[in-house]
């Protein structure tokens, strides 16, 4: 009776195999590298407890950013671009008397303003006239009055032009005199970039960058793998003549996560058999006093650093204590330039680097658009003010998810279930305590995985309300009717034979999207009859289907004359955004076929503007209980539609955001073409026009005439935009430049246009 009564108990025996399968994917999620999906979603619920716990001031007022901002490149743009330039600007630093000055950028090469050999040729050229006039008697012409004549003519044009050469000559010292600056600084920490790559050994350390090794450094072969530091087969380093002058080294590697945030700075990097430490731990080092005072092991779970051990995580990293948004004190650049705000940086901790718009971004738990130089800041922040995140370790995963997953079992005892809202109940309220314990210890400073150990019990909770009740014939049948109607054959047979991959229900994705409309369709439609209308764009909306099914992609929906589709989903596929460019791109060379075709038939030709986004969307079932349909939703979703109508407005065929671009690879060619801010979008965006597949040329006049554009020169602009003949977008621009020439903006122009319609 107990063995029949037991067999009959199918929730219970699932949950308990559903239970073993949760142990071994937790070991393998913790020792692995990561089950799909989960490390992102760890990385959101991290996010969600930085979020939870607010922003918060730092724990020192010993550091300072110093940003090579807008403001700065507006008023002394030479800084940005020469060496004489980044001089002016160290030497600006170093008299406001900062304790150290952490530069996150790195001078690996020679600067050159002119060719090598012109170079030579000046330097020659003037000692050598230096030489002649020197050597030159004085009353050379005295005995010649016409000579003498000559010679008060010539003389003036032989110091002149000796004098022109001397100031160019002098000018092409740009590299020693900010070699000079570093030196005389005597604060100047440099920063270094290992590439990654298998570990190499017996390659020359560059001169300088011993400053970075750690004190006590060892590899025994042993340790966690997980927790050995990046390797590099290369280091990108500031050259010998200005690392002599330095009196600090770091490495400026960071971690970027699966979703593209960063959380985590690598405090140890491996290069050539030996261990260097982050920027950031450096200047905090020094700060102590104690510039060397480190031990480590490569493996170990610690490093010790001036007798504090600091846990470390995967690939020897530190997880940061983000600090929020503008919590880390700044000063721009440009007033330290203008002998403003020097009281901020004295005695200061100073990191310096790039925070200008739309370079050297990154996301983080609190800003998708941090600068990287924060990264370096909230290190040393950490270490010197003592608020160190500190993770549990692989077992307590391991061991969390058990207990979950085993208190979802007890909750599937009969007498639990004689209720039978009560097994749902206990277990989401086990799983919802367990997540509420975790955002409770984040604040104390300690981190608990929460994804693994909830999605695993959660999936074992599901696992054991549909145990015995959903058959596969039933669940396949489901899943075509759902499927079929939004993606080809062959994706749902992929769907059908491996049905974990159709996550119904919304989920957050990194999707491309694409949308595209025929141009001024409503003139075409009023010369139609409704049953040739119809007609039409059935000839037109099927190989436009055709090509984004085939490509693998999902037909999200049509809007009258429009198709909107999308890549990643319902099946992953990581080269989504390369299959999205694609297909524009085809639909682009069908659409020439068929304007064709319709021309000899006596039908008007007609355009299309397509417009690509990549971003994170919702992607599910969305709707009601009575209606719903697979589709996406979410800012990057409106994104992709508002650059499809921009289409027309900056006149080219294919629109794509710099997701997209990124993403593609290099099997296609790009031109940036604006900085737009679209509509019911407060944050600009940079915008590029999808030009054709790889080899592809592109004329570099476009983006020389763009960058007078931005330098505010609109009459230069417009006449460089107007001489690119054939190039709509050329002339869209050229007359944008007309109306600023005629009516300049406001000194606050920040060069992004406003899309005018939707």
């Amino acid at each position: 009776m107990a063995r029949r009564g037991g067999a009959r108990n199918v929730p219970l025996w699932t949950a308990i195999a559903a239970t073993l399968v949760a142990g071994v994917l937790a070991v393998v999620h913790v020792r692995r590298g990561g089950l799909p999906g989960l490390a992102a979603l760890e990385g959101l619920s991290i996010d969600m407890r930085f979020r939870l716990r607010g922003p918060r001031d730092p724990a020192t007022d010993r550091i300072v950013i110093v940003g090579i901002d807008d403001a700065t490149r507006a008023k002394a743009p030479e800084i940005v671009q020469t060496r004489r330039g980044y001089a002016r600007l160290l030497d600006a630093i170093s008299a406001c008397k900062p304790k150290l000055v952490a530069i996150d950028f790195f001078f690996s090469a020679p600067e050159e303003l002119l060719p090598e050999e012109l170079v030579a040729r000046v330097r020659t050229t003037t000692t050598g006239m230096d030489t002649m006039m020197k050597s030159m008697p004085a009353d050379m012409t005295s005995s010649d009055p016409q000579a003498a004549d000559t010679m008060s003519k010539v003389m003036p044009m032989m110091h002149e032009m000796h004098d022109v050469l001397a100031a160019v000559a002098d000018e092409l010292r740009g590299d020693e005199v900010l070699a000079q600056a570093i030196a005389r600084s005597h604060a100047i920490v440099l920063g270094a970039y290992v590439r990654d790559g298998p570990p190499v050994r017996g390659v020359t350390e560059p001169e300088g960058l011993k400053l970075a090794r750690l004190g006590q450094a060892a590899d025994t072969g042993g340790g966690d793998p997980l927790l050995r530091p990046i390797t590099g087969s290369d280091v990108v380093f500031s050259l010998p003549m200005f690392a002599r002058g330095a009196v600090g080294a770091g490495t400026v590697n960071d971690l970027r996560d699966e979703d593209g945030v960063r959380r985590r700075m690598p405090l140890v990097v491996e290069y050539g058999g030996r261990h260097y430490m982050t920027l950031g731990l450096a200047v905090a080092l020094a700060e102590l006093g104690r510039p060397r005072d480190t031990r480590y092991v490569a493996g170990a779970p610690t490093v010790t650093v001036a007798g504090t051990e600091l846990g470390l995580t995967r690939a020897a990293s530190l997880p940061l204590d983000m600090l929020g948004r503008g919590r880390i004190p700044r000063v721009s650049a440009a007033d330290l330039l203008d002998g403003k705000s020097c009281e901020r940086v004295a005695g200061k901790l100073a990191f310096v680097g790039f925070t200008y718009a739309a370079f050297d971004k990154i996301a983080t738990p609190f800003d998708q658009r941090a600068d990287g130089v924060e990264l370096h800041a909230t290190v040393a922040e950490n270490v010197l003010g003592g608020r160190i995140l500190r993770n549990t370790g692989w077992l307590a995963t391991v061991g969390s998810t058990l207990v979950l997953c085993l208190i979802v079992c007890v909750a599937q005892l009969r007498r639990v279930r004689r209720r039978a809202w009560m097994p749902p109940l206990i277990a989401l309220g086990a799983i919802v305590g367990y997540v509420v314990i975790g955002v409770l210890v984040f604040a104390r400073g300690t981190v608990i995985e929460l994804a693994a150990p909830a999605t695993l019990a959660g999936l074992t909770l599901i696992a054991a309300t549909i145990g015995g009740l959903a058959t596969e014939g039933r669940e396949k049948a489901h899943l075509r009717m759902v499927f079929s109607q939004y993606v080809s054959r062959p994706v749902v047979d992929r769907i059908l034979a491996d049905p974990g991959q159709a996550r119904l229900g919304g989920e957050r994705k990194e999707l491309t999207v694409l949308f595209s409309d025929i141009r001024g369709f409503s003139q075409v439609a009023e010369g139609m009859a409704p049953e040739a209308l119809a007609a039409f764009l059935g000839e037109y909306l099927t190989p436009m289907t055709d090509l984004v099914l085939a490509s693998g992609g999902t037909l999200d929906k049509y809007i009258g004359d429009a198709v909107m589709a999308i890549w990643g989903a319902p099946v992953d596929m990581p080269d989504h955004a390369a299959r999205a460019c694609e297909v524009a791109l085809k639909m682009q060379e069908a659409l020439a076929e068929m304007n064709r075709a319709w021309q000899r038939a006596g039908k008007p030709p007609i355009a299309i503007g397509i417009g690509l986004n990549t971003g994170a969307m919702a992607v599910g079932n969305m709707g009601s209980a009575a209606r719903f349909e697979y589709t996406v939703l979410g800012d990057q979703v409106n994104l992709g539609a508002r650059l499809e109508a921009l289409t027309k407005e900056l006149g080219v065929g294919i629109l794509v955001g710099e997701a997209t671009a990124r993403a593609a690879g290099d099997g296609f060619v790009f031109r940036e073409i604006d900085v737009v801010r679209v509509k019911g979008r407060a944050m600009a965006a940079p915008v590029f026009e999808l030009c054709g597949r790889a080899g592809h040329r592109v004329e570099p006049a476009f983006g020389e005439a763009l960058a007078l554009y931005r330098r505010r020169e609109f009459a230069a602009a417009r006449a460089a935009f107007a001489r690119i003949e054939h190039d709509p977008a050329a002339q869209v621009m050229a007359e944008r430049c007309e109306v600023l020439a005629a009516s300049p903006p406001p000194p606050d122009w920040d060069g992004v246009y406003e899309q005018r319609s939707k």
